[in-house]
């Protein structure tokens, strides 16, 4: 490798780096960006080969999040429609105040969801201009695990 990581990475690298985690725009499709920075670079650079495998990771942990707040919107939704008949009310009744919150769980879910993928979104962008001006960026608990992940391949 000849690009040590606490030395300056070339122009090119900081670009390779910076569309590794810009990427992140284009959840899903967008994963096969830092795979193929990272495959094709990984020898070359090691600033490259860190920032490409720390990306895949963060989008890999994206995607699982996502995964899991569909799937807690699924649930949500439909236990909505299971609360009704269980409730004990008569048809003529107003709507208690708890069955309205129920009502309002799948929204409040979705909204979660749109928030947490905005700030996934918003952290990529910031590690994509943090490391096309060459500094050394690490996600949150991400980063270490990717550093100790390639100091124990070498």
């Amino acid at each position: 490798m000849t690009t040590e990581q606490n030395s300056i990475p070339s122009q090119n690298d900081k670009v390779m780096a910076a569309l590794g985690h810009i990427s992140v725009l284009l959840p899903l499709i967008g994963l096969m960006a830092p795979i193929i920075i990272w495959v094709t670079q990984k020898e070359k650079s090691k600033y490259v080969s860190f920032q490409g495998l720390q990306a895949i990771a963060y989008q890999l942990v994206m995607i699982f999040a996502y995964f899991i707040g569909m799937g807690c919107y699924m649930i949500s939704f439909f236990s909505t429609f299971l609360t009704p008949p269980f409730t004990g009310e008569s048809s003529g009744s107003s709507a208690s105040p708890l069955l309205m919150v129920d009502f309002m769980i799948p929204f409040l879910t979705m909204g979660a969801i749109f928030i947490g993928g905005a700030i996934f979104i918003l952290y990529g962008i910031v590690a994509a201009v943090m490391t096309l001006q060459g500094k050394d960026f690490r996600y949150f608990i991400i980063g270490n695990r990717v550093a100790s992940f390639l100091e124990k391949q070498i």
